[in-house]
């Protein structure tokens, strides 16, 4: 098992109750308009728990969902068994990993929302992630994703904890959780960072289980980006610093929506 498939199977039945707190993550609203905007069918890779892929189907799009981690599609197939019938059968998913997938078919938008890109490492996984996207795009399609802009001075703050989120057992009102999260270790040259999400589950004053999760953190810069849309047949159409369409240049996040050249 790959470190990234362990780190979901630890996390996964946190996900929708931590990122629904996040008061910074408001990207929803985006990817489902841009998928109104493009019509036509979408397909959302590293869709996850379907936290973007449920709303942009009930607006009446057609989606497909790609995903390689059981425990995020299986929390996605419960939530989706409880949508309208005609939610669900806008909705078909796949597993399968976002560098080597194969659908046979080709979709108006791709969107790759909240950072997935990030999880991969190295320049030859990037570029088979990209030629998979440009493959199964039809020839006037949309690319849609973002990734952080890298903040240089927070990257090299090693050894902080940081207390992120807090939110109520959704299984166990009496139990709240907390998730920190600590920077170990940073890789200038290759551009990635190891760390580590910690939750505490407590009940009043008494904590009664700890989980430490440890994962690994790819960041790109913009030239890059730049380049791997190049050399896999993608030009920028447009590019915005935040959700609310803010210029790139703020170099808050780098959120793309590009095309074939």
């Amino acid at each position: 098992m790959s470190d990234d498939q362990a780190f979901y199977r630890e996390t996964a039945k946190y996900y929708d109750s931590a990122y629904a707190v996040k008061p910074d993550l408001n990207d929803i609203d985006f990817y489902v308009e841009l998928a109104n905007s493009v019509g036509g069918t979408t397909l959302e890779v590293a869709c996850g728990t379907g936290r973007v892929l449920i709303p942009t189907a009930r607006t009446g799009v057609t989606i497909e969902g790609l995903d390689f981690a059981d425990p995020l599609l299986n929390i996605l197939r419960d939530k989706l068994a409880k949508e309208p019938i005609e939610v669900q059968e806008r909705v078909t998913l796949h597993k399968g990993d976002m560098r080597d997938f194969k659908l046979g078919k080709q979709f108006d938008l791709i969107t790759v929302p909240f950072r997935p890109l990030q999880h991969l490492y190295n320049i030859e996984d990037q570029l088979k992630a990209f030629a998979r996207f440009r493959d199964h795009l039809k020839p006037k399609g949309k690319l849609g994703f973002n990734v952080f802009f890298p903040n240089h001075v927070a990257l090299e703050d090693l050894g902080t904890l940081q207390y992120e989120l807090e939110w109520t057992d959704p299984e166990d009102s009496s139990i709240t959780i907390t998730r920190s999260f600590i920077k170990r270790s940073l890789n200038k040259l290759e551009q990635y960072f190891d760390a580590e999400f910690i939750y505490h589950h407590t009940k009043g004053e008494k904590l009664i289980e700890e989980k430490i999760v440890p994962f690994k953190m790819s960041y790109y810069t913009y030239p890059q980006i730049q380049l791997l849309l190049k050399q896999t047949g993608f030009k920028i159409a447009q590019e915005y610093g935040s959700f609310d369409k803010e210029p790139i240049s703020i170099c808050k996040e780098m959120i793309i929506i590009a095309e074939p050249s």
